[in-house]
């Protein structure tokens, strides 16, 4: 797979062109996690070791209110977790030849979709297995700790800032 540079910031915006092989990585796995997040309702979801990660119990020596935060939150944050991982696919499929332009506030919903990204490829295939081996999924995580890493740059990046 061909792997283009980093996220850079011109004309007041953060661009960055993404090959076919690139976009089409990125919408699986947004793609799954949207539909992972989806299920944050259902009762069997609290065994799922990607939503127990992206949506932690709040006291967990204190399950009443556990329960009561869940109830409360649960799908609120799953939704915007969802959406942020469907922008992603959506602002890619509408992107011309692979080109995306975020401005500062679409950036910062790409930032936290890759590291929900990151975590859920983590929590499925294992973080330890992860680090020790070389596999495909071991490089798509590294790619994506990248990819993010290159676009925090370049939302620092700000003349103001």
């Amino acid at each position: 797979m061909k792997v283009l540079g980093e996220f850079t910031r011109r004309d007041g915006a953060i661009h960055r062109r993404f090959t076919r092989s690139e976009r089409k990585m990125i919408a699986n796995l947004a793609g799954g996690l949207a539909e992972t997040l989806d299920q944050a309702g259902e009762l069997d979801s609290y065994e799922d070791p990607v939503l127990l990660r992206l949506l932690p119990v709040a006291a967990p020596d204190d399950p009443d209110a556990s329960a009561e935060f869940a109830s409360a939150t649960r799908e609120r944050l799953a939704g915007g977790k969802a959406e942020g991982a469907r922008r992603l696919v959506a602002d890619l499929e509408a992107a011309p030849d692979g080109r995306v332009r975020l401005d500062d506030d679409e950036a910062v919903v790409w930032l936290k979709a890759l590291g929900d990204l990151r975590l859920a490829l983590a929590e499925r295939v294992g973080f330890e297995s992860l680090q020790a081996s070389h596999g495909p999924q071991a490089v798509i995580y590294g790619w994506l700790t990248w990819l993010q890493g290159s676009l925090v740059e370049a939302l620092e990046d700000r003349p103001d800032a």
